[in-house]
């Protein structure tokens, strides 16, 4: 190949480059996380429902408490417990 056909390769390769950095890449819609959709710890669930570890644990074997498994820790998410917990409200009259 010749001098002049490598520098115009060089230049339409360089000039493709150039382009493709003109054009902006569109930004990744950020995802809004809700206080109630953030994922507790069994510590932060035992706060928040007032009951121990071992009850924790009890109601996610029994298969009523849903809940995550990563690794050897347990994970759950905020708005999954209050529909839970509704299952359980005392109805009155």
């Amino acid at each position: 190949m010749s001098d002049k056909k490598l520098a115009e390769a060089a230049e339409k390769v360089a000039a493709e480059e150039a382009e493709k950095a003109a054009v902006p890449k569109p930004e990744k819609p950020k995802r809004t996380i809700h206080w109630d959709d953030e994922l507790m710890t069994t510590r932060q669930l035992m706060e928040f429902l007032s009951l121990s570890r071992t009850k924790i644990w009890e109601l996610v074997n029994k298969e009523q408490l849903p809940a995550f498994k990563i690794g050897g820790d347990y994970r759950y998410r905020r708005t999954e417990v209050i529909v839970w917990l509704e299952k359980y409200r005392v109805k009155r009259g």
